[in-house]
């Protein structure tokens, strides 16, 4: 083509203002595609429709090119120019088929899998995706009756309605229940229904979607339900919730519909759909005094007996109220009534076979905790998974089970396929915690920051860069972000205390003791003391303060009875206290210990006198187990977590029988899953140096080191490994650990062992001098 018939022909495409309106085509289509995305967002809709106008809207160009072209030319009854035409009729005519018959997006649309019921028959259901699995947060309905007697009625109206709610297979529903354990972080007393804006943030806080604020009165036995659902995001109302009967169970099915109809239903049949007064309890007395407990409970955790005697009431008026048993047994095994909390978590397992198979599952896994039987344990998780491959607990359940049993490998397989499932923001935390664990940091960074993209409200995951940072040893790098975090934040403990924690890495005791004692006396709130009581406790332990940390654990449970039951609190502190006796050698007081834990549950004695001896072996302690009785006792114990508890008990059996190279092929033959299991540097150094690879152990204490540890005995090992070959090196990092240990009590025995050492090195350097 010439330069002049070029020319031309660009003169007639801008004479006959194809680009001009080609632009104005292009911007009407971009502000309907934003349109669709609005209408799609707002009402819930398949993605797969903005992809079909997608694929119209550019597929048309075309046919609106030739007809901006030639214009009037293309007449319709004209027999000139009927190649155009044909163009554009062809045009249109695959635009429509791509419109119809093309699928976009397939990885937005529900994915039908095949899963197995609990009669082991195979039923297919479809997989929510991400943007189908909504969390709603169904806060404590607000009293205005203008009697205070009734507030029971906002507790018990939020259970209900989660209740109801969650028999949806895509919503995860919290009551006010859980809600309430965010009250003390935002220092909002308990059991009162917050501000709107306050909601909004508890709900943020705690991961949900939506949330719901719903006041309520009663007029001539009349209830009357009027409110609204919120998004999170937003804090926009995007549904108005009313509902009047004289039934207070219809009142709240009415409620659900309409929560409902905002989100289009899931295809699947499989799923029972109970009213509400099938749900928990029919008996409006007995669903009083069930939820009059769990107001004792969460006003005073240590009030157990009174917490059981009102479900009794509840269960003597509703006889078959499976919840009721459930919170009756947790009451007494708080209490160490073992065998009676038994018989009642039997009878919830019974009587919530009538429930949806999502809600039973609650009771039977409580029954196999308490009797410890973790074998049926892990077959009810991998059961759950089939039947609720959408839900993130079981596999969050099976992790460790996983690494502990078939690796890194398949534990990593296991969360994608929760991810995979619709699990998106807690799949990714989960596989960013194994690779770091893994040492995988890269691998770490790349899981966060998609993380992040996905979901960007998360204020916590700027924190999570930090420990990427701290992990590889970037305390400089990992601190900086923290203390713009803190500018942000400053009354966050989570900060401070990671704060203090890099000083103390960096051997820093006065910047962390002095950030802890300051965060302690603003702490306006009870879980703010407790972190920071709890943060403290760790630094004098790690310091060889053990008269102190008992103090200090002493006082955690002062402040935690507040809040938490005394069994529960006891399975928290106690293999902390158990390994500070073994520390110092004070087995009397580890004796009285285990009497404590037995009035509260005597079934876990064996596994607890298992794992206390582990941790002395470990450590290179007294233990009051022979090897022998170690597999005897432990196995039977150990059985239940798998084949890799197996493995861990033949280490310690062959490390007390300093069979050292056996330990070392058992550390080495298996990929490193069973190092994984026993994750305790010193350990391993220790199993390397007494097998008599010297430099392997030198290069696990190196690295552990060099990436800046808390715990000071990491820095007397490197040195007694030192010592031999480089004093001075040596010197140094005993140095370090004594420096740590400058406040320990005298019979703190890794300090008596840094003691020896120092002395040992001294008359080695006299000798060297005479």
């Amino acid at each position: 083509m010439s330069e002049a018939s070029n020319n031309t022909f660009f003169s007639k495409i801008w004479q006959r203002k194809v680009p001009q309106y080609l632009g104005t085509y292009f911007a009407i289509g971009f502000g309907l595609l934003q349109f669709f995305e609005f209408v799609i967002k707002r009402y819930n809709l398949s993605n797969q429709l903005l992809d079909k106008y997608l694929l119209v809207w550019l597929a048309l160009v075309p046919a609106i090119t030739i007809i901006i072209y030639f214009g009037g030319e293309l007449k319709f009854k004209s027999t000139s120019l009927k190649w155009p035409k044909i163009l554009v009729i062809l045009n249109i005519v695959v635009v429509i088929c791509l419109g119809l018959f093309v699928n976009g997006n397939k990885k937005n649309q529900d994915i039908a899998i095949q899963l197995t019921d609990e009669n082991g028959n195979k039923i297919e259901a479809k997989v929510p995706i991400l943007n189908r699995i909504k969390t709603i947060a169904n806060f404590q309905f607000k009293n205005e009756t203008g009697d205070a007697e009734n507030d029971w009625y906002g507790l018990a109206f939020s259970n209900l309605l989660q209740l109801n709610l969650d028999q949806r297979p895509e919503f995860y529903a919290y009551s006010a229940y859980t809600l309430n354990t965010y009250h003390d972080a935002l220092a909002i007393p308990s059991l009162v229904t917050p501000a709107i804006g306050m909601q909004r943030e508890i709900a943020r806080k705690s991961r949900n979607d939506y949330f719901t604020n719903i006041n309520y009165t009663i007029v001539d036995d009349q209830f009357n339900f009027k409110g609204n659902l919120y998004t999170t995001a937003d804090g926009k109302k995007v549904k108005e919730l009313k509902a009047t009967n004289t039934n207070l169970y219809d009142a709240i099915d009415t409620l659900k519909d309409q929560i409902f109809e905002y989100f289009p239903e899931l295809e699947d049949n499989n799923q029972t759909h109970l009213p509400s007064s099938g749900l928990l309890s029919s008996n409006k007395e007995a669903l009083k005094n069930h939820t009059l407990s769990q107001i004792r409970f969460i006003n005073d955790p240590t009030a157990l007996q009174a917490s059981l005697e009102l479900e009794k009431k509840a269960i003597a008026l509703d006889p078959s109220c499976g919840t009721c048993h459930y919170y009756a047994g947790s009451s007494l095994y708080g209490m160490g009534k073992t065998d009676e909390a038994l018989a009642y978590l039997k009878k919830a397992i019974q009587y919530n076979k009538a429930l949806p198979a999502r809600m039973q599952f609650s009771a039977k896994q409580s029954l196999y905790r308490a009797t410890n039987n973790m074998d049926a344990f892990w077959k009810l998780q991998e059961m759950r998974r089939k039947q609720f491959p959408y839900e993130f607990a079981p596999y969050n359940n099976l992790i460790s089970y996983y690494k502990s049993n078939f690796g890194i490998d398949s534990t990593k397989s296991l969360i994608n396929e929760a991810i995979n499932n619709g699990n998106v923001e807690r799949g990714l935390l989960a596989l960013h915690s194994l690779q770091l664990e893994n040492e995988e940091y890269d691998e770490a960074l790349k899981t966060l920051k998609k993380c992040t993209a996905q979901f960007p409200d998360r204020d916590e995951d700027r924190l999570k860069y930090a420990t990427v940072y701290e992990r590889q040893g970037r305390i400089g790098e990992a601190k900086k972000l923290l203390l713009e975090e803190e500018a942000l934040d400053p009354l966050n403990p989570t900060i401070q205390v990671r704060i203090a924690a890099l000083d103390f890495k960096n051997v820093d005791f006065k910047a962390a003791d002095t950030r802890i004692d300051n965060g302690m006396r603003q702490a306006t709130t009870l879980i703010d003391t407790l972190s920071y009581v709890w943060f403290k406790s760790y630094i004098f332990e790690s310091t060889g303060q053990i008269k102190a940390t008992f103090n200090l654990i002493k006082d955690y449970e002062g402040y935690a009875l507040k809040r938490t039951p005394r069994n529960r609190l006891i399975a928290t502190t106690f293999l902390r206290k158990a390994n500070l006796a073994l520390a110092t050698g004070s087995y009397n007081t580890l004796e009285k210990l285990f009497e404590e834990l037995n009035a509260y549950n005597a079934n876990s004695e064996s596994y607890y006198r298992c794992v206390v001896n582990s941790f002395a072996i470990i450590r290179d302690l007294k233990t009051t187990i022979s090897p022998d009785d170690l597999m005897i006792t432990c196995e039977g114990e150990y059985k239940n977590y798998g084949a890799g508890a197996k493995d861990y008990l033949d280490l310690l059996k062959a490390y007390q029988n300093k069979d050292f190279n056996t330990c070392v092929s058992l550390l080495e033959s298996d990929d490193g899953k069973l190092q994984k299991l026993i994750s305790d540097d010193y350990f391993e150094s220790n199993i390397y140096a007494k097998a008599g690879d010297i430099q392997k152990a030198i290069d696990i204490m190196t690295l552990a080191v060099e990436r800046k540890t808390d715990q000071p005995l990491y820095y007397y090992q490197l040195a007694n490994l030192l010592a031999p070959t480089k004093p001075k090196k040596a010197a140094e990092y005993l140095a370090v650990a004594l420096k740590f240990w400058e406040q320990a009590d005298l019979d703190y025995i890794p300090y008596q062992q840094a003691k020896a050492l120092s002395e040992k090195m001294n008359n080695y350097q006299e000798n060297q001098k005479i």
